[in-house]
């Protein structure tokens, strides 16, 4: 049986708005937030959590920040310099810092190991013994306005880690008057190296990078309607970024409602994910654009997804490459992608696209959902990340142990849930859908043989059910004869489901309490008798309310009418009686019947087989009684 996905939650003691996946050790994950600079009595922190373990995550590491400071909004996990892991964040000073132009945003903290034999920390310092020790190594400031009150970095963003190789990274303003986006390098740390600032039109919503070569990037950014692509090298830093797609009807002077963009995502040089809300609360949907090679012109729309109509906005992406290149020259070759979409309901989706590459010639599939949590977190989903999934050195032999996938998620309700993900193999004999060397996947892709497999079975099954359902209508006597089914099965299971009672020819029934003398039996239709000398404890008396209740059903004309009946051997025949359409009955009640006649009639009945002692007399009340004759009616009048 394939293993599950598991997960774990805890609750920290402040709101989180960040998280991040050490990209070297995914069992690593830094969270951080805070109540912000002013009275509202919760801290400022950065946490490092241990997810090692799929059903439990634990508190390994944590540092307090300034309470006269604002709470961490962004954070990002780089490298390691050294022994310590560097973690990039974003936290504004003080307010008065901030009214004076002092507003160093930019903080990098140093994540060291534990040490053996380390205490308990002194009191007042601002450092848990939790084992790992975190401490900050710069802060600085990469905007160049920063006196408004309420600008902040509202996003970071880094590109993906390669041993050797510096990351580049960015910052976008948000809430400020004049919007912009800083580029930098993690070669140094105080101050990060600048790349260059990009002065915006428009607030920025999301930023993106994929590194193509050696200190060769694609940055891509988006605002509410537009996305821009530059290309960043040696070179071309001080080139202005391209417009690549512009939103139909965004440049008319009417008034129109239109889609936004929430966040975007290379998946490849060539491929570009984006995640757009549409206008009003109306929903959601995943776009893939297929990025003009030169990179300049507009984006050609290779794939598209609407999410279902329980999800009207999203509020965050994240993305994971099941089969990254090993280094930032190496071609892309097959591989598939994990997208995690949170939405403002509080779940989150989870979605697969696979990459085809043959002859150069790169291809997505139409993007799939596989999974989808909801109720994540109490409130307010804030930051959503995978970690950072490395396969296995080659080649995979069954001593490989099994490889995951970790997703993580904040809250402003001070919560982290942390999901594991399994990942199966895909086999080098796979004809379709396989690389040269063998990857992970979250499901295997589906084969021809599989498929025929799932459609004969299907087959079978709805012929077995067609013809169940016909035998069972044969029994109960509500179909054409086409199998015969009356002569397969015993005759006790066609009197379980025969209804109303049709049964083979010549069948006299089972008795269900006593054996009953060979040859004798009852039938349910009264006025064909039984074996006297059975008296009552025969089925036949048995079926006494259930013949009364078919000839008289609910809301149907006419009483039940019994009466001595010549042609029948019991004596008694049942009847349905209308007055209106045969006429007076002339018979009386079970009520206006006297003792001797009661008497009577009860002898007659309990003779014939149709009447037991512990039926009770309140079955025969409402039904009409005629008149006795010949010897029955002297013996009633003597």
């Amino acid at each position: 049986m394939a293993p599950l996905i598991s997960s774990a939650k805890t609750t920290l003691s402040y709101p989180l708005y960040a998280c991040d996946f050490d990209p070297l050790d995914s069992s690593r994950l830094v969270v951080g937030g805070g109540g912000g600079a002013g009275k509202s009595g919760v801290g400022n922190k950065i946490t490092l959590l241990d997810a090692s373990n799929a059903s439990e995550v634990e508190e390994a590491g944590e540092i307090d920040l300034s309470r006269d400071e604002d709470n961490v909004t962004t954070l990002a996990v780089g490298q390691r310099k050294g022994k310590a892991t560097l973690v990039y964040a974003g936290a504004n000073s003080s307010p008065q810092d901030v009214q004076s132009g002092k507003n160093l945003h930019f903080r990098i903290f140093g994540i060291e190991p534990a040490t053996k034999g380390k205490g308990k920390s002194k009191e007042g310092s601002s450092e848990k013994a939790l084992g790992s020790k975190i401490s900050e190594t710069s802060r600085s400031k990469l905007f160049s306005s920063t006196s408004e009150k309420d600008t902040y970095q509202r996003l970071l963003r880094l590109s993906k880690a390669y041993p050797d190789q510096p990351q580049l990274g960015a910052v976008a303003t948000g809430f400020a008057k004049e919007s912009e986006i800083v580029l930098f390098d993690t070669s140094a740390i105080s101050p990060p190296n600048s790349r260059g600032t990009l002065k915006l039109i428009k607030e920025a919503v999301d930023v993106d990078f994929i590194q193509t070569g050696k200190d060769e990037y694609m940055f891509a950014y988006c605002d509410t309607y537009d996305i821009y692509l530059k290309k960043i090298s040696p070179n071309t830093d001080n080139e202005i970024p391209a417009e690549i797609y512009v939103t139909p009807a965004s440049r008319g002077s009417e008034k129109v409602s239109l889609p936004t963009f929430r966040a975007l995502r290379f998946l490849t040089p060539e491929f570009l994910l984006m995640l757009t809300n549409i206008h009003s609360n109306g929903g959601v949907v995943l776009q893939i654009l297929r990025i003009p090679p030169s990179g300049k012109g507009q984006c050609r729309l290779s794939q598209s997804h609407r999410l279902p109509s329980s999800i009207s906005k999203a509020t965050g992406l994240a993305v994971a490459n099941l089969t990254p290149p090993l280094s930032p020259t190496t071609p892309q070759d097959y591989t598939q992608f994990v997208i995690a979409v949170a939405g403002q309901n509080i779940s989150i989706s989870l979605f697969k696209v696979d990459l085809q590459v043959e002859n150069k010639i790169s291809m997505v599939t139409p993007i799939k959902p596989f999974r989808k949590f909801n109720n994540v977190h109490p409130h307010q989903i804030t930051s959503l990340n995978f970690s950072n999934f490395v396969p296995p050195a080659h080649p995979i032999k069954a001593s490989t142990p099994p490889q995951y996938l970790k997703l993580a998620s904040t809250g402003v309700s001070n919560t982290v849930v942390v999901y594991t993900l399994p990942l199966f193999p895909v086999p080098l004999s796979m004809k379709r859908g396989q690389s040269r060397t063998p990857r992970y996947v979250v499901a295997l892709p589906s084969t021809k043989a599989a498929l025929g497999v799932a459609v004969l079975l299907c087959t079978i099954g709805i012929l077995l059910g067609a013809i169940f359902v016909q035998g069972f209508l044969e029994i109960r006597g509500g179909a054409p004869i086409r199998f015969n089914a009356s002569n397969y099965l015993p005759l006790r299971i066609q009197e379980a489901l025969g209804k109303p009672y049709t049964f083979p020819s010549g069948y006299g029934g089972i008795p269900t309490a006593v054996p009953t003398k060979q040859g004798s039996g009852y039938n349910h239709h009264l006025g064909v008798p039984t074996d006297p000398s059975e008296e009552s404890s025969g089925g036949s008396a048995l079926r006494l309310p259930e013949i009364f209740a078919q000839l008289a059903p609910t809301g149907g004309p006419g009483v039940v009418l019994l009466k001595e009946h010549e042609g029948e051997e019991s004596g008694i025949k049942a009847e349905l009686h209308d007055e209106e359409v045969h006429g007076p009955h002339g018979g009386k009640s079970w009520e206006e019947l006297k003792h001797e006649q009661k008497a009577l009639w009860l002898k007659k009945l309990k003779d014939a087989g149709y009447w037991a002692e512990d039926m009770g007399e309140t079955i025969l009340k409402g039904v009409v009684f005629g008149e006795i004759a010949g010897a029955v009616a002297q013996a009633v009048g003597g």
